[in-house]
């Protein structure tokens, strides 16, 4: 058991290390059914990746495409579990540049580097780190709107939770120190 003890211990501070790290991957998928349904339409996915030292978050090439009428606005929408609204964070279409939206667009990329910043929600201050944990915790998604006039869904077509891809190297050191411990037990047995 003492020889297994530094095992699991550089395991657990491997893991508790990773868990703290700048650079920290996310997913999304986006359709018309975690937006309400009906007779929305449309899917997009990509990646994301937050940098926690330099509060950045970067879009890489998310692409949606399908839309049922002209696209109008783009956001990140949170805190908010799956299938609950919650108000716009950032703006992904104008004023900022990460994508296009407008007359006969309904189809896009969002693509870029933005930076987090301390906006306000509902009239309260909502910090950088605040915002980390609520995206770490896949409290935040991202919605595409679509203009009512042309039968389209103004309050928004797609939509997608950001969620965090676990690393693989906190699991896989996960299951090692499981494994060695259940080995170690049966041993002993």
């Amino acid at each position: 058991m003492k020889k297994l003890l530094p095992l699991v211990a550089v395991g657990l501070v491997t893991c508790l290390q990773s868990s703290y790290a700048a650079i920290e991957n996310f997913t999304v998928s986006l359709d018309g059914a975690q937006d309400g349904g009906g007779a929305r339409t449309g899917t997009g996915s990509g990646t994301l990746t937050l940098d926690t030292t330099a509060d950045t978050l970067t879009f890489n090439n998310i692409t949606w495409s399908g839309i049922s009428a002209d696209s109008t606005a783009s956001h990140i929408h949170g805190p908010a579990a799956p299938g609950v609204n919650a108000g716009v964070i950032y703006f992904l279409s104008a004023p900022q540049p990460f994508t296009t939206v407008g007359p006969g667009i309904r189809s896009g990329t969002i693509s870029g580097v933005m930076n987090l910043t301390n906006p306000t929600q509902n009239g309260i201050a909502y910090t950088v780190p605040q915002q980390i944990a609520d995206l770490e915790a896949g409290l935040w998604y991202i919605n595409v709107h679509s203009d009512g006039t042309q039968g389209g869904f103004p309050g928004g077509e797609i939509r997608g939770q950001i969620l965090l891809v676990p690393e693989p190297s906190t699991l896989a050191l996960l299951g090692l120190g499981a494994g060695a411990l259940v080995w170690r037990l049966r041993r002993k047995s």
